[in-house]
């Protein structure tokens, strides 16, 4: 059974990867260094960005209850588990574009889209070395540097957000972010169906 769910979590991480790729493939008028993702959640390619979020959260779901199953602190999955509420909110609530006046959806979604970023940094952070101690090759040598790169991108992402002259790259380090924590949650589901 966690097999199961891991590997089935594994595929749906690999589809919603799938996905932002093709986002920037099908919809390239938004700037990849400077624009958020959650732009890709207005206009036509909405309901992409809506599939993405749904994919990662059926993912981010299966992969909690896999991670509580293999015996990993209940505390990491439930993080998890917060992680896709959050997710849900960012899908559900379209951000505001740069320039336009904030609005009240534009604000709940970026508090869910700041949310589900803490969350998924929590649950990367503690259970790396959980998983790698575990793991056999070639997956202990691939979650330590998803982990690094995680943590980086989402300290550029910060300082981004934080000071002015660096928000010209505030998409740049956002996808950097939203590439390296899926590929670390299907690293771990892949961990855990070969436990």
């Amino acid at each position: 059974m966690t097999a199961t769910l891991a590997l089935t979590a594994a595929a749906l991480y690999a589809a919603g990867l799938a996905i932002l790729a093709l986002l920037h493939l099908r919809f390239p008028g938004h700037r990849l260094l400077r624009d958020p993702v959650s732009d890709y959640g207005l206009g036509t390619s909405k309901p992409w960005f809506q599939a993405m979020g749904w994919a990662g959260s059926v993912a981010g779901l299966l992969l909690a209850w896999a991670m509580a199953r293999a015996g990993l602190p209940g505390w990491i999955a439930a993080c998890l588990a917060g992680s896709v509420a959050a997710r849900l909110g960012v899908t559900a609530f379209p951000t505001d574009l740069e320039g336009a006046a904030p609005t009240a959806t534009g604000r709940l979604h970026m508090l869910f889209a700041v949310v589900s970023f803490a969350l998924y940094y929590t649950v990367v952070d503690n259970a790396t070395p959980l998983l790698a101690a575990s793991a056999g090759a070639p997956w202990a040598g691939v979650l330590a540097p998803l982990r690094w790169l995680a943590a980086a991108s989402l300290a550029a992402l910060v300082a981004c957000l934080v000071l002015r002259p660096l928000r010209a790259w505030f998409g740049l380090a956002e996808r950097i972010f939203l590439i390296a924590i899926p590929l670390w949650f299907l690293a771990a589901s892949l961990v855990l169906a070969a436990r």
